[in-house]
């Protein structure tokens, strides 16, 4: 089967060497991947309902129609009624906005089962700069700098977008060995990705402790198991019996030119 995430693996194969590998993968039924974020940036926010393909089938995960998607503001009690704007996407409308220190919970109903899920949105930390790291002569890194909260046990997701173009790796972190630190994060990217003179956004995405271990857990499959043999499921933090997340999180991003 090919989870959303499982087919980041075959990177590992793309990168470590040219010959063609074709690791034995059992071929399992279909199972239903919830994905959804609400951030503290302008909406609309969207929820996506798919159908996980096999490995081997094609990257196009088949939109399901037809649920019934409400995201609920539990500090406030607003409540909104997602709209399916195109099939298996589900959208929200203005009454709803992503507010720090807010909780959100997600409650699907598709086909007789309800699938929920519930998450905090953490305190805003803001990306001061991104510069680079220029020290090996085959690589050039972006670097993450901001300050870490004090006291607050946080956690994070990098991701970039380079030349315009969304980079499929990410990073997580977390500030238990850092707390109140001033971070300067190198932020991962594959060898030779990030060119002179490419235009680097990263993204620094606060998140909870529960979608942190969801995203940690897909991170460690897809970067370090090589041997593609039988990765188990991140913990979703959606119960129900599907596969994915759902997050209310924060955004911090800045853009800067790759240049010594």
């Amino acid at each position: 089967m090919k989870t959303f995430f499982l087919s980041l693996l075959i990177l590992i194969f793309i990168y470590s060497c040219t010959k063609t590998i074709t690791p034995h993968l059992n071929t399992v039924s279909s199972q239903l991947i919830i994905q959804g974020a609400i951030s503290d940036t302008a909406g609309p926010y969207y929820v996506s309902i798919v159908n996980s393909v096999d490995f081997y089938a094609s990257n196009n995960y088949p939109g399901v129609s037809g649920a019934s998607v409400i995201i609920t503001n539990v500090t406030t009690g607003v409540r909104d009624s997602l709209t399916e704007a195109s099939t298996g996407l589900y959208m929200t409308h203005a009454i709803l906005q992503g507010v720090p220190g807010n909780t959100y919970l997600l409650n699907v109903s598709l086909n007789g089962n309800t699938y929920k899920a519930s998450s905090t949105m953490p305190r805003h930390v803001n990306l001061d700069s991104v510069t680079f790291d220029f020290t090996d002569t085959t690589r050039i890194e972006a670097r993450a700098n901001y300050q870490d909260p004090s006291g607050i046990h946080n956690f994070y997701k990098y991701g970039m977008v380079i030349n315009g173009v969304v980079d499929k790796r990410f990073l997580t972190f977390d500030d238990r060995l850092s707390d109140g630190r001033y971070i300067r994060d190198n932020v991962d990217a594959d060898t030779s990705e990030i060119k002179r003179y490419n235009a680097v956004q990263v993204n620094l995405v606060g998140v909870d402790s529960n979608v942190y271990t969801f995203l940690h857990e897909a991170e460690n499959v897809a970067y370090n198991n090589g041997s593609l043999v039988g990765p188990a499921n991140p913990v979703s933090n959606i119960s129900g019996g599907c596969l994915g997340y759902f997050s209310a999180q924060t955004v911090s991003n800045k853009t800067a030119t790759a240049k010594p």
